[in-house]
């Protein structure tokens, strides 16, 4: 076996490592030369322009009748008669219900006999007065006169006391009967015949059918946000091509103690007959939000947990990277409300490519 010097040695391997830092520098500065000449990345772009983003609010609601009256007794009794039943038509003037008249018709009697003796008495003393004043002064003295006159006004004060009574007993009397004052369809009954009902007590309740309106339960926010003159599309929640349309008529001053809404009634311009008391309707109103701009979700790149999109600077042709503020995800687009103005290139296509001040070249069909 033959043995190599070691000097021979340590030359073979410093030849061997010079060759290998040679070939080393010699790609090295051959990846130089081909960045340096890589030329501009192409990218498509688009121009940012800010538009007013409305947006339509919807809430379920019920029709009901703008004009919905509840009628009572005057006094409390016992019912004897109710002649209406819920979903009845009535007239104006319409008998509704009776209270048991015996006690008014009893006290309406009276109130005639004391009448009748009131005019009687007013008769005599009249017919007294009349004779002292033709007695006055030759038979007569003028203090029997002055008391058969004092007499004759009692009386009549007699009467007019009489007479009012009787008006109030039949007044009572009448008032033991319920009339409805207006054309429309009983909604809800409050008392069965027997039953005995306090003065004022719903007794039955009857809606105008000539006007409706819409309610719904409409959260603080969305009052905050809409006029009171907004225009609302109704549709039936059963058949949406069943529509109509209204503005809000009347926002309730205090809201819910459970849910904190408030309740917005919206008259409605011409309802249709599908449109009963209690259907279920749905309805939707414009909302004005703040200018937005419109981009494809290609163009979004996230740095950390900032969402952010890269533009094209028109100078230089080289790309920046731009934080914004995201309003709204949709399908197939997102809405950048700030950090872009109108103008601004957006690339939308090929962003994780991308690093900052690149050179980029515009695609045809990009915006200039």
């Amino acid at each position: 076996m033959k043995i190599r010097p070691a000097a021979s040695r340590s030359r073979a391997a410093f030849g061997v490592s010079a060759a290998v830092l040679a070939a080393f520098f010699l790609v090295g500065c051959q990846g130089e030369d081909d960045v340096a000449e890589r030329p501009p990345r192409p990218v498509r772009t688009v121009a940012v322009s800010f538009n007013p983003e409305d947006t339509y609010g919807s809430l379920v609601g019920e029709i009901r009748p703008r004009t919905e009256t509840s009628f009572s007794f005057r006094q409390g009794g016992e019912i004897r008669e109710r002649d209406v039943e819920v979903g009845d038509l009535v007239d104006v003037g319409a008998v509704l219900a009776r209270l048991d008249a015996e006690d008014a018709q009893d006290a309406v009697r009276k109130a005639e006999a004391n009448l009748f003796s009131a005019e009687a008495q007013f008769q005599n003393a009249e017919a007294d007065r009349a004779r002292q004043q033709q007695l006055y002064p030759r038979t007569t003295t003028r203090q029997v006169l002055e008391a058969a006159t004092a007499r004759a006004s009692m009386a009549q004060a007699g009467v007019d006391a009489a007479k009012a009574g009787l008006r109030i007993a039949q007044t009572n009397l009448d008032n033991r009967i319920l009339k409805a004052n207006a054309a429309g369809v009983v909604t809800a009954v409050g008392g069965e015949v027997g039953q005995v009902v306090g003065g004022g007590q719903m007794v039955v309740r009857v809606a105008q059918l000539g006007t409706r309106d819409a309610v719904f339960q409409v959260p603080e926010a969305t009052i905050q946000s809409t006029g009171g003159d907004a225009r609302v599309n109704v549709q039936l929640l059963s058949n949406p091509n069943i529509k109509a349309t209204g503005t809000v008529r009347e926002i309730s001053p205090t809201a819910d103690p459970i849910t904190r809404n408030f309740t917005v009634r919206v008259g409605l311009d011409t309802a249709p007959d599908e449109f009963r008391f209690g259907s279920a309707v749905r309805g939707s109103i414009r909302l004005s939000g703040e200018p937005a701009a419109r981009l494809p979700i290609s163009a979004l790149f996230s740095e950390g947990n900032q969402s952010a999109v890269w533009i094209v600077d028109d100078a230089s042709k080289t790309t920046k990277l731009v934080p914004v503020e995201v309003h709204r995800f949709d399908t197939k687009d997102f809405l950048v409300t700030k950090g872009l103005s109108s103008g601004d290139h957006v690339v939308v296509a090929g962003v994780q490519q991308l690093r900052p001040g690149m050179p980029v070249r515009l695609l045809e069909g990009s915006a200039e």
